[in-house]
């Protein structure tokens, strides 16, 4: 029979000797889990949005998200996510997202990234990954076309490139702006604005 262990270390200690670097590996067992083959097919079936339900409910209360705010970071809780990524959610079928729709997200790792993610998820869009490192004229442009993207949820410091080639992208209904502005350009919107309609 089959089985996987599972070792999750508590932590190391580095040491530097003569020939470079060497660790010196100080494993505590927290916990083996063992699996026999049915258990690992039934986990291999989840979806993300699984797991997240199952993290929501093991630690409702626990930290899931830090995101700094000024000096200090601010704490999210798997809880507080939840009803984000739900709003979200919601918000983004009321606007026109289907289950199947292709959506983009473009921005800087953030709490509004995360719960933007989980929220297409829950909608029934699939995600198509994109990094900020992408040039509009080339990269982006064609992943965004090839995808048939029909939804953007994009960060102020990204939108730039989006507004560059919104023009070559008729198939893109709405862009969602994770940050708030005094106007919008045609096919924008708030996200805010989108989770009130949720």
């Amino acid at each position: 029979m089959l089985y996987l262990f599972i070792i999750q270390p508590l932590g190391y200690t580095p040491k530097i000797g003569r020939k470079g670097m060497k660790i010196l590996a100080i494993i505590q067992l927290k916990k083996i889990l063992i699996f026999t083959p049915k258990e690992i097919y039934k986990y291999m079936k989840k979806t993300i949005v699984d797991l997240f339900e199952q993290s929501v409910q093991l630690y409702p209360n626990n930290t899931f998200l830090l995101e700094k705010t000024g000096k200090e970071f601010e704490p999210t809780t798997y809880t507080q996510v939840k009803e984000q990524v739900y709003r979200l959610g919601a918000g983004l079928q009321a606007l026109g997202v289907k289950k199947g729709d292709t959506m983009a997200l473009l921005s800087e790792g953030r709490n509004m990234w995360v719960i933007g993610e989980l929220s297409m998820f829950y909608a029934g869009a699939i995600n198509v990954p994109l990094s900020i490192k992408l040039e509009e004229s080339n990269d982006l442009l064609f992943r965004l076309e090839h995808a048939m993207v029909k939804f953007i949820m994009v960060s102020k410091q990204q939108l730039g490139k989006i507004r560059l080639i919104i023009d070559k992208l008729p198939l893109v209904e709405k862009v969602i702006v994770l940050d708030q502005f005094e106007t919008y350009r045609e096919k924008e919107c708030y996200v805010g604005d989108v989770m009130e309609m949720g």
